[in-house]
């Protein structure tokens, strides 16, 4: 998927894995850009998709989300005063090739076993590479892709993370908007 830039990789993230067809009409366009700032093409995404659910594992944030636990403001304070002070050594070794550290995170998303997304904000944010760290942190992978092009990666089996399930992704990856939004 080299060279593949953020509209193909949100063009073929809906080809595998179509968006809901229910979406309200204010999800067909960029949401109002509320709280922190975040990569376009993650607001693309959000466009497209809502806040919500892919194949019943990884669940995408939103800046302003109704539902606070899939608000990207408030899980990142959240994840940052978890990682403020953690000894985490072998992610703060890999973050400072960034010159950055675990507490300037950034979390766009979560698994249902407590894995995060989390942008590593450097440089343009169109360009923001996703660390992935395990639940308890105790492991992670970084990828320089997209949000998009991480979740794309996952469904369509690009990406491998070990200690995500066996079963994750299935045959035929959903969407399931949030029901609380």
């Amino acid at each position: 998927m080299a060279g593949v830039n953020s509209a193909d990789e949100l063009r073929n993230l809906k080809a595998l894995c179509p968006p809901p067809p229910n979406l309200g009409p204010s999800h067909h366009e960029r949401p109002e850009r509320t709280g922190r700032n975040i990569p376009g093409n993650h607001d693309d995404l959000i466009a497209a998709y809502g806040t919500g659910c892919f194949d019943e594992f990884l669940w995408v944030f939103a800046n302003g989300a109704e539902n606070a636990n899939l608000d990207i403001d408030t899980s990142t304070r959240v994840m940052q005063s978890i990682l403020h002070g953690k000894a985490v050594p072998a992610l703060r070794e890999a973050l400072s090739h960034y010159r950055t550290s675990p507490e300037e995170l950034i979390q766009w998303g979560v698994t249902d076993n407590g894995d995060s997304f989390l942008w590593i904000p450097v440089g343009d944010a169109e360009s923001w590479p996703t660390v992935v760290v395990q639940a308890g942190q105790l492991d992670f992978v970084i990828s320089d892709k997209s949000s998009t092009g991480v979740i794309l990666g996952l469904l369509a089996g690009a990406l491998r993370i070990s200690f995500f399930p066996e079963d994750f992704p299935s045959d035929q990856p959903e969407f399931l908007t949030d029901p609380y939004a």
